[in-house]
């Protein structure tokens, strides 16, 4: 792959898949960093890439903003992309949304993501039981690798009939387990529980 491009170089077409992809180490076609949007400017001197309406996938990895930078346009090293506006990610059942986020990545792998806004917030539904566990917290860090979201400032996590709240909590998406971050949180983890009346409005009498 060329390392070097007019400065700037500017592209703007419809959904335009940018040939910036690299296959991951065991040359998995399927696992291969990809990435396309409908406006892009490549620019040599500064080796960033801005885009607009940026789509980023590997592998069950998606992820959707209303803007990009990214610090490189060479995958196999190691950069970020700066993500902002409406930024989505989604991880096979599970969902996150987002005001901005950082994704960073090396040897063509995306890694981590720190996402922020107000809140953030997340969602997982298992397809076979209909299971629904959503989280909000002003800050979330999410590891692609060991599949977990950390999940800090007002952070609170519902499971069923189950809230757990506090100020540091991480969610293991393979367990479907959130535990307790740092032990320094002011005021602890509480754990709220509702009861099945509280959760169901009660049915009409049947007619007479």
């Amino acid at each position: 792959m060329a390392r070097f491009f007019p400065s700037p170089l500017r592209v703007c077409a419809v959904a335009l898949a940018v040939a910036l992809a690299v296959h991951a180490q065991d040359n998995d076609a399927g696992n291969e960093l990809q990435f396309s949007s409908d406006t892009l400017v490549l620019d040599g001197p500064t080796n960033m890439m801005r885009a607009q309406q940026p789509r980023i996938t590997q592998g069950n990895l998606r992820i959707a903003a209303d803007d990009a930078l990214a610090t490189g346009f060479e995958f196999d090293d190691a950069g970020e992309f700066r993500l902002t506006g409406n930024v989505r990610v989604e991880v096979d059942s599970a969902s996150m949304e987002a005001a901005s986020a950082v994704f960073t990545y090396a040897n063509g792998q995306l890694s981590r993501g720190e996402l922020e806004g107000t809140p953030v917030s997340f969602s997982e539904v298992d397809a076979a039981t209909q299971r629904k566990v959503t989280g909000r917290a002003g800050k979330m860090s999410y590891d692609n690798v060991a599949r977990t979201l950390r999940m800090t400032g007002d952070a609170s996590v519902q499971l069923d009939s189950r809230e757990v709240l506090g100020c540091d909590l991480v969610y293991d998406f393979r367990a479907e387990r959130v535990t307790s971050g740092s032990s320094d949180c002011e005021g602890g983890f509480r754990v709220r529980v509702r009861r099945d009346s509280e959760e169901r409005t009660a049915a009409p009498d049947p007619p007479q």
